[in-house]
């Protein structure tokens, strides 16, 4: 999965899947392309339902004194759960980050075609994704990753996690006691369904931003 996703949904299409979602229309980011740094929507669990709330995409650790000047905007979904700090949150700080496609720049031809990946039938993607919060960055989040299935290994050979709705309801569950072999098995195999491949025409570069100096 490369940095770039795409968010082009009314407020109403998240309530097909959380009815009672707490989300204020004005925090809905719309745009063609989110890059880390960026602010994303990020779905937690709520005391009564779901909350929808912005962060920053890239994951700053609450123990760190410092911003890194690169934050972590993506993280491999296996092993995660025994690593030190990463497992912490995994364990208490889960979260879906909602998007309608998602970009990869396959080589094709011996030069690189964007490719927009998205759901056959335009539906919300629900990526699986940790958070946490830091004093100065405040809510920060990455996204998790699995190897690329099927046709889309093409393209590239990471994916993010997709969840289908009821594997969403799972994952921002807060249980009792940490289900790490259940949420190991839906990592491992998400089973997003279909996704469709299509090639995104770049701009051409005008003529006077392509001219060089000798």
């Amino acid at each position: 999965m490369c940095g770039c996703f795409e968010l082009k949904a009314k407020a109403r299409a998240l309530t097909k899947y959380f009815q009672h979602l707490r989300l204020n229309p004005s925090e809905m980011p719309w745009a063609a392309e989110l890059h880390p740094r960026d602010w994303v929507l990020m779905l937690t669990a709520g005391d009564r339902g779901h909350v929808a709330s912005r962060a920053r995409w890239g994951l700053v650790g609450s123990f760190l004194s410092d911003e890194p000047q690169i934050p972590v905007s993506i993280l491999r979904s296996e092993g995660l759960a025994s690593m030190p700090f990463y497992g912490k949150i995994l364990r208490g700080k889960r979260c879906l980050i909602p998007a309608t496609a998602f970009f990869a720049w396959p080589v094709a031809a011996g030069a690189k075609q964007k490719q927009r990946i998205s759901q056959p039938q335009g539906d919300i993607l629900l990526f699986a994704g940790v958070f946490d919060q830091h004093p100065r960055a405040g809510t920060t989040c990455a996204i998790l990753t699995t190897s690329a299935k099927a046709a889309l290994g093409a393209a590239h050979e990471r994916m993010p996690v997709i969840l289908s709705r009821e594997a969403a309801a799972f994952w921002l569950e807060d249980f009792p006691e940490f289900p790490a072999a259940e949420l190991a098995l839906l990592l491992a195999d998400p089973a997003p369904g279909a996704l469709k491949l299509e090639p995104v025409a770049e701009p051409e570069e005008s003529p006077q931003l392509a001219f060089k100096f000798a």
